[in-house]
């Protein structure tokens, strides 16, 4: 991913599809049809409970977030690779219906890295909207992940194994894949390999889509954990004095 695509998913990455075609094959067979129910079922309690998703993309990506649906609260912290050790860092905090965002490491004219800025959500482009909406709250982007499953089997130790494609993932909160991503992968990214784990009581707790499987190892793995649901967690407000109405050019940088 280009930095400014991931940049612009950071803006909603805690906050903010189509569904995938199963194959034919899958939905006369009931076994795999039991693995993609089970799959397509594993992402509901994320509207429910309090949980922690980290996602992270080789060594050029890693984002960790909070998210509290139920008492509209959420963190996340996103570094990305810019370059030879280089990288960029952005934060954000949600409290109910206000953002708040500290960038590092990206050249945004008016952009100060040690205060934080309060976002206007009426500011952020369609499809990546600020809210604790079901699909627009979670980074691991499960809701567009799991919808854009094709096939799956449950392994004889409990993990499923199946294929994606990509271009259902396509963009949005969380986890994504922009056009020009798809077009470089060919039709290899209709058919991309995944195996996941779901836990005792069926909720997603890891995902890895195996890139590296269609481009002979020149892609990262991706990988998507989920953790500490239920748990309890405070999110402060930035100080009163280190908040600031952010310029129009960080608005520009995301898209809008």
């Amino acid at each position: 991913m280009r930095s400014r695509t991931v940049a612009g998913l950071a803006l909603a990455l805690v906050l903010s599809g189509c569904s995938g075609e199963p194959d034919p094959a899958a939905t006369e067979d009931p076994a795999r049809q039991a693995a993609l129910t089970a799959l397509a079922r594993s992402d509901d309690h994320l509207q429910t409970e309090s949980f922690t998703v980290e996602v992270t993309s080789g060594d050029a990506m890693r984002t960790t977030s909070r998210m509290d649906v139920p008492n509209r609260r959420a963190e996340s912290a996103l570094r990305q690779a810019t370059g030879e050790e280089q990288s960029m860092t952005v934060r954000t905090r949600l409290l109910g219906d206000a953002v708040f965002m500290q960038i590092d490491g990206v050249p945004i004219p008016g952009v100060d890295a040690a205060r934080w800025m309060r976002i206007d959500p009426a500011r952020i482009p369609p499809g990546r909207e600020v809210s604790f909406a079901p699909g627009r709250n979670d980074a691991g982007g499960a809701d567009r992940v799991l919808a854009a499953i094709t096939d799956a089997n449950r392994l004889p130790d409990g993990r499923y194994k199946g294929t994606l494609d990509l271009a259902q993932v396509g963009t949005g909160t969380g986890l994504s894949f922009s056009t020009s991503d798809i077009a470089g992968l060919g039709d290899a990214a209709r058919a991309v390999p995944f195996l996941a784990t779901l836990d005792e009581r069926g909720r997603l707790t890891h995902l890895q889509i195996d890139l590296p499987a269609i481009t002979a190892g020149k892609a990262p793995m991706v990988e998507t954990r989920y953790s500490a649901f239920g748990e309890p967690f405070e999110v402060a407000t930035p100080p009163a004095g280190q908040t600031v109405t952010p310029p129009d050019s960080v608005y520009q940088y995301f898209g809008r």
